[in-house]
């Protein structure tokens, strides 16, 4: 039989951020060649500029599917995954999907990409405005500034999501990133798959999670003591806690993206409510329970404040 009008095969491509982690990145290509469906292509952005780096994707048994990029700066996960999805935006097609990937955090399971191929293909056929996949997700109360964790007893097939969760196999089709671009990559750090997420939404596409295989890694994860048990309904992530934990660049960047994310929806007075209850009062209310550590949180959290209003962006505080 002829085969000359058939639609070509969709393709797996994935970006892979890296920073400083030789030892861990090998571990995960390593993984990730051993997956029963390989990617058919992988772009390693380099934020680190590391040589070593450089020379393991140059190994021979990964020069045919893996490609090094070097970012020539730290640009954060939200910019490495902007730079590398550019690349592969050059010779993908709008039937590709594009995985997300980190160093660190390679798939659970050895079938994870032959089955994210299989329910991104399921979805598209049930519902032709996907533009994302993958095996875990949450919502946003746009009100409120929170991201929603799902519970338990939601996670049953394709569930709709808000964004796709970063280590939760992210996979974007290109058609759909051509349609609304590529992340954000000011934001450096935190919140960029948030962004991404609502984009495609706000845009009228549809993004779902593989209830399936979302479970089961949760059921790994309990068997680890990596998760707590089991909860029901619907839970927020981001419920009111007193506790404050010690100033860290990674807060600064949580609290700085989330007000630039909600003022770029036009949900300034969420905006404002956030920036009152976690660049000010939240810390204050921790210098009775935990002195010595609140200042700094203070100060960091005022920053972030300030900045989120102002629209600074990019590498503002040094996570190093």
């Amino acid at each position: 039989m002829a085969t000359s009008g058939m639609a070509p095969k969709m393709r797996l491509l994935g970006v892979l951020v890296t920073f400083h982690r030789r030892e861990t990145l090998e571990a995960t290509l390593d993984r990730l060649a051993a997956q029963t469906r390989r990617l058919d292509r992988v772009v390693v952005v380099d934020n680190g500029s590391d040589q070593g780096v450089a020379e393991l994707v140059g190994r021979e048994d990964l020069l045919d599917w893996v490609d090094y990029m070097d970012a020539g700066a730290n640009l954060g996960p939200a910019g490495g995954y902007e730079l590398g999805m550019a690349q592969l935006l050059e010779t993908a097609r709008d039937d590709d999907w594009i995985l997300l990937l980190d160093d660190d955090d390679p798939p659970f399971f050895d079938d994870a990409f032959e089955c994210i191929e299989q329910f991104a293909s399921s979805m598209m056929r049930q519902d032709s405005k996907t533009a994302a996949v993958g095996i875990s997700g949450g919502r946003f109360d746009r009100s409120k500034g929170l991201v929603i964790r799902i519970g338990d007893d939601l996670i049953h097939d394709a569930v709709r999501v808000d964004h796709i969760t970063g280590g939760g196999l992210p996979c974007y089709r290109v058609g759909a990133i051509r349609q609304v671009g590529r992340p954000m990559s000011e934001l450096f750090f935190g919140f960029e798959e948030l962004e991404y997420g609502l984009r495609f939404a706000d845009a009228g596409f549809h993004l779902y999670a593989d209830g399936e295989q979302w479970r089961k890694r949760k059921q790994v994860k309990r068997d680890a003591g990596l998760l707590p048990p089991e909860h029901v309904s619907v839970d927020r992530s981001s419920k009111t806690n007193v506790k404050v934990s010690v100033a860290s660049w990674r807060r600064y960047y949580s609290l700085r993206n989330l007000i630039l994310i909600l003022r770029k929806k036009d949900l300034a007075w969420t905006a404002f409510k956030v920036s009152v209850a976690r660049g000010v009062v939240k810390p204050l209310l921790n210098i009775v329970l935990n002195p010595r550590d609140a200042w700094s949180v203070l100060k960091l959290s005022l920053l972030a404040t300030r900045d989120g209003w102002m629209g600074i962006t990019g590498q503002t505080v040094n996570p190093e």
